[in-house]
């Protein structure tokens, strides 16, 4: 029997959060860029009962970055979860779960860091080991957590900070519309005022 497909949902509430948390946390998340990150929830499964992800984030790649640079969305990472398990966290969890997924975001665009741990140790130092079912985890948009910048996995060994700008996107593009843009022959060459030469 094949296997059903996935259906998906915008999780527009992450949108918000995402802002916040990088807002709220520029050191920890300095390598994070909020409009190139969308959050997707599956919506016509459950999360499989083998797996203890809560959530998981991809760089774009292949066809489906491709996809998006013809289509001028800068959309660089996606966050995908389930919406069974999204609609049963309390907001701490939701917020949480999310700025763990943002952790993972590299330096070097279309990068992802692995656990320095088998979680991250920024966040295990502060929430706990088991932070997801801690009764009394705190929300990290509520209250300012003082997280140890010196254990952030993301920061190059020479430990400069250089923020994407994102101009390698619009290279990209230029370029994809420079080879899709018809060239010009010389028996074709046009004078201002419309005629042919």
């Amino acid at each position: 029997m094949a296997q059903q497909e996935k259906t998906y949902e915008e999780v527009v509430e992450a949108k918000e959060i995402i802002q916040n948390l990088c807002d709220m946390y520029p050191d920890e998340l300095w390598a994070v860029r909020p409009e190139t990150i969308i959050t997707l929830g599956v919506s016509n499964k459950e999360s499989p009962k083998s797996s203890k992800k809560l959530a998981s984030i991809c760089p774009l790649k292949g066809a489906t970055k491709a996809l998006m640079q013809i289509n001028n969305v800068n959309i660089r990472y996606l966050i995908e979860l389930y919406w069974s398990d999204y609609n049963e966290w309390n907001m701490a969890q939701k917020i949480a779960v999310i700025f763990h997924e943002l952790i993972h975001i590299d330096s070097e665009v279309g990068k992802t860091v692995k656990h320095d741990v088998e979680d991250f140790r920024i966040m295990v130092d502060k929430l706990g080991v088991n932070w997801f079912n801690d009764k009394d985890l705190p929300n990290l948009l509520l209250t300012k957590v003082e997280f140890d910048k010196s254990m952030r996995p993301n920061v190059p060994e020479d430990g400069t900070l250089e923020v994407d700008t994102g101009d390698e996107i619009v290279k990209e593009i230029e370029e994809v519309e420079e080879t899709e843009a018809p060239e010009e022959t010389e028996d074709e060459e046009v004078e201002e005022d419309g005629e042919e030469v």
